[in-house]
């Protein structure tokens, strides 16, 4: 008999943590990870980090280790790069054996996969995804440029009538752009919706790189009971850009205050032509803020209401991660972790969420110690910036 694999230096103090749910009959295990593009590492976005450590022949290694230690039933990928995808990935799902799908936008060098043991699941259906303009939500062109895929696969040796409807996904990335991430995330929930139509017994995993803090209003839109309240402060984040760049805007012609010279000329209380020229105008541009205030205001509560109305309400396999290691605590955000990215910004962007009618959740892998990724990563250790989630699922009984 074989030793067991040992290890690769980023799972050597990862543990299965036990959630409290009743041992399933049978299990499966999934992953979430956003493997971090090589095209896209800079210098500048990883100045902690040694020279060696940022080039693919040092990560590529380190990844498949880790890969090949976990070994997940269903892997969830984002930001793999085209190039590496021919020269690496592809390779070694078929050497190991798993069947896989890529899919990414045109004017993109990285995308999102979906992978699979083919020992136990085989293909029936897929869809793939397109977040660009294109699409429309609430009567809107999206102005993004991301993508998901959605995998619908069946169990080969369990119940035949059992399957997984498995969607990976990579939201917008900007921070500002909630209202964006919320048009992707409704235009994915019906893509979603549309595959379990086809497929009602099928249990929904949905992981990505949501690029969205558990404080955030789409993290509350599909986690939270029917209706949803959110608070002002998210409604703000809400509020498209438009509205932002205008309030933000420097122009120094409408912000000059009028001189007393201007507004005493004919008098205390009288203005010369050109001072109610200027006043006229800043009136002007602020009821035209005003009036782009309502109407963007106006987008956020149909936006808001159509997710709502249209998406299921799922949860989070790391939701409760803070009760089983309270170590990761905080105050910002109650459950969740602290962190999946660990760069130069440190906080939760990635999730493994999933349909709590028909599936329940056994076990999380715990996170690396934080001494371990300090000052940042990657490092000789982590091939990414992001860590890897995983969790294994069990059916309710």
């Amino acid at each position: 008999m074989s030793k067991p694999r040992p290890p690769p230096e980023s799972c050597v103090d990862r543990k299965w943590l036990n959630l409290g749910t009743p041992p399933p009959t049978s299990s499966f295990t999934v992953m979430s990870y956003n493997v971090l593009c090589q095209k896209l590492v800079k210098r500048t976005m990883f100045p902690y980090a040694s020279k060696a450590s940022l080039k693919w022949k040092t990560r590529s290694p380190l990844l498949l280790a880790e890969l090949s230690y976990l070994k997940p039933d269903i892997m969830c990928l984002q930001e793999v790069y085209t190039k590496n995808w021919d020269d690496t990935y592809d390779h070694w799902f078929k050497r190991e054996g798993y069947g896989a799908q890529m899919f990414q936008s045109v004017y993109k060098s990285h995308g999102v996969s979906v992978s699979w043991n083919k020992e136990r699941f085989e293909v029936v259906d897929q869809l793939c995804v397109r977040m660009d303009g294109t699409e429309q939500v609430c009567g809107e062109k999206l102005e993004t440029d991301n993508v998901a895929l959605i995998v619908v696969l069946r169990f080969t040796e369990e119940d035949k009538d059992a399957g997984l409807v498995v969607s990976n996904t990579h939201l917008y990335w900007k921070p500002s752009a909630c209202f964006e991430r919320l048009q992707q995330q409704v235009l994915l929930q019906r893509a979603v919706r549309k595959m379990q139509d086809k497929y009602p017994k099928y249990a929904c995993i949905s992981c990505g790189d949501y690029n969205t803090t558990p404080d955030d209003a789409g993290y509350a839109l599909l986690t939270m009971p029917r209706p949803v309240t959110l608070n002002e402060w998210q409604l703000d984040n809400l509020l498209p850009q438009t509205q932002a760049d205008e309030e933000d805007s420097d122009d120094s012609d409408s912000a000059k205050p009028l001189s007393y010279s201007e507004m005493a000329a004919a008098g205390t209380c009288a203005e010369t032509d050109e001072s109610i020229s200027k006043r006229r105008k800043l009136e002007d541009e602020e009821r035209e803020i005003e009036q782009q205030l309502q109407r963007d205001t106006q987008r956020v509560e149909q936006l808001v209401n159509t997710m709502q109305e249209e998406g299921q309400v799922l949860k989070s396999c790391y939701g409760t991660y803070a009760d089983v290691d309270p170590s990761y605590r905080t105050e910002q955000w109650k459950g969740e972790p602290v962190y999946t990215n660990y760069s130069l910004w440190k906080g939760t962007l990635d999730y493994i969420f999933y349909s709590p009618s028909k599936l329940a959740v056994h076990e999380v892998l715990s996170l690396p110690k934080e001494d371990k990724l300090m000052p940042g990563i990657p490092n000789d250790k982590f091939s990414s910036d992001h860590v890897s989630l995983v969790a294994r699922f069990g059916f309710n009984r």
